[in-house]
């Protein structure tokens, strides 16, 4: 030890040493600061360099995909042929510590989600990743009863709560309610509280926990997208395993779903799942201009109005930025444009369409083999049609058995699938380049079809669900969980495969 050091121990397990006082000349720089600035420099070195060589690997995988295939070659519209060389990964590290029991948690987790199914879905979700951050017990989420949709089921009404518990036993300890004994031992009622959106783990380690362990139970409301896209990746995983393998519908909707899916496979080998979002709370909600006139505007304004908080927005401004969901006719003609034939057989997941047959029969035209479930389904469908959220269910199992999944918007369903679709090996999924797309639409009738087709296969290049759209880690996790989506070796090991989910 240099000389005029003393050294001390802290009871925290460090040695800190004091320097006795001796003279420095003038203008030196303190030997602590020149460290200090070295390491600096040093993390930067290699936080810069690890990111050139994460790029430089993700480029060359890419370039990979691509080398043998021209851009201006025609793409498989059916499935990419990409797809096999990936499989959905979700299963714990092996330092994945074990889940704590009820008696040994800092207490009781409940929440209140919002929104339609979808976007609930992504806050139940996020809501088990969140007590696993606390060591908190989950009650099973209460659904949104009181918003757009006005939907009074309950979490048992749409998914498998008692499969919800077991799947994730080993991650989180979930409930039904809390124990009568204990809510009899608290003193105050659990604290109500709303996390701001995309809250950190920090977030709740140090603002929440603080007060669950002080009230014993805590109550987080309106909780969508109240958890940050950017966590370790086994908190991804975690998120993986609810979202695809936890959160199973119930029998009676299971059954039906898979019935109609039967009924589309009987007409065709194969099929497409349009998730045409053209309802009118999500045209309302959008700031977009259809052509309807006044009455149009007035209708939409109306009930625009439920949103306080929405800007007043400028719809030429919102179709040219890409805001705008795709009206049906031109999904059709987006559809045309790829190569689809006019005998493709279409299935519509939908809500109340705006303007109603008028706003469809474009689509129609374009495609006569057009399919809802309300077609397909018939007296079978009477029982759910009081509850939104259980007629999206149905819609979302067909959608996710489609061959092929298109959407008109970036909405919480389409985000959800998208997702899901990645992980079960990048099943062709079609999502608008509406920013382009828009363009292309008010020019049409400026070029010939021949022109548009050509136009309209160039823009949609990395909109139709392969495996090298999105750099890892970017993007909304819920629609690019690339933490959860693996390469297969170039020669398999023999036994390995991935859990098929629920």
């Amino acid at each position: 030890m240099g000389v005029g050091m003393a050294r001390k121990f802290d009871p925290r397990g460090f040695f800190l040493f004091s320097a006795r006082k001796r003279l420095r000349p003038t203008g030196a720089i303190p030997r602590s600061v020149l460290c200090g600035s070295m390491l600096f420099a040093l993390g930067l070195i290699s936080l810069f360099s690890g990111q050139i060589a994460a790029d430089l690997e993700w480029s060359r995988l890419r370039g990979r995909w691509r080398s043998k295939k021209d851009r201006n070659e025609p793409i498989n519209i059916w499935k990419s042929e990409y797809s096999n060389l990936y499989y959905g990964c979700s299963d714990r590290g092996p330092h994945f510590r074990s889940v704590l029991r009820e008696s040994k948690s800092n207490g009781y987790l409940l929440i209140a989600t919002s929104g339609g199914l979808n976007q609930q879905r992504t806050g139940i979700t996020d809501a088990v990743v969140v007590a696993r951050i606390l060591n908190a017990t989950l009650v099973v989420p209460e659904l949104d009863h009181y918003s757009f949709w006005k939907d009074d089921s309950e979490f048992a009404n749409i998914f498998d709560v008692n499969w919800f518990i077991s799947a994730l036993s080993k991650d989180v300890t979930i409930v039904k309610r809390i124990p009568d004994k204990v809510m009899r031992s608290m003193e105050k009622p659990p604290y109500t509280m709303r996390p701001p959106r995309k809250s950190t783990r920090e977030y709740y380690l140090y603002q929440v926990l603080p007060i669950l362990l002080r009230r014993h139970a805590v109550q987080l409301t309106k909780f969508d997208y109240r958890l940050t896209n950017r966590l370790d990746d086994e908190l991804q995983k975690l998120r993986c395993r609810v979202n695809y393998h936890a959160l199973r519908f119930t029998k009676r909707i299971q059954v039906l779903g898979q019935r109609l899916v039967k009924r589309m496979r009987k007409m065709s080998s194969r099929f497409i799942a349009v998730h045409l979002r053209f309802e009118p709370d999500m045209l309302a909600f959008s700031g977009c201009y259809y052509g309807g006139g006044e009455r149009e505007r007035n209708e939409l304004n109306e009930i625009r109005k439920r949103w306080a908080t929405l800007p007043d927005l400028s719809a030429e401004d919102e179709r040219s930025r890409g805001k705008c969901p795709l009206t049906p006719h031109e999904v059709g003609l987006m559809l045309r444009a790829l190569g689809f034939e006019n005998d493709t057989h279409i299935y519509i997941a939908s809500g109340e369409i705006y303007g109603g047959e008028q706003s469809l029969q474009p689509l129609k035209d374009l495609f006569p083999n057009l399919h809802t479930k309300e077609m397909l389904a018939g007296d079978d469908l009477k029982p759910f049609l009081p509850f939104s959220s259980r007629l999206a269910a149905i819609d979302y199992i067909v959608c996710d058995e489609s061959d092929v999944f298109v959407t008109n918007n970036n909405g919480n369903m389409a985000k959800i699938l998208a997702g899901r679709r990645r992980y079960m090996g990048h099943k062709r999924t079609i999502r608008p380049n509406a920013k382009k797309l828009s363009s292309l639409f008010k020019a049409l009738k400026q070029m010939g079809w021949d022109t548009f087709a050509r136009k309209v296969k160039a823009c949609q290049r990395g909109f139709m669900g392969e495996p090298d759209e999105m750099r890892p880690g970017r993007g909304e996790f819920h629609e690019f969980p690339s933490s959860c989506i693996c390469r297969k070796p170039d020669e398999p090991k023999i036994g390995e495969h991935s859990k098929k989910p629920a």
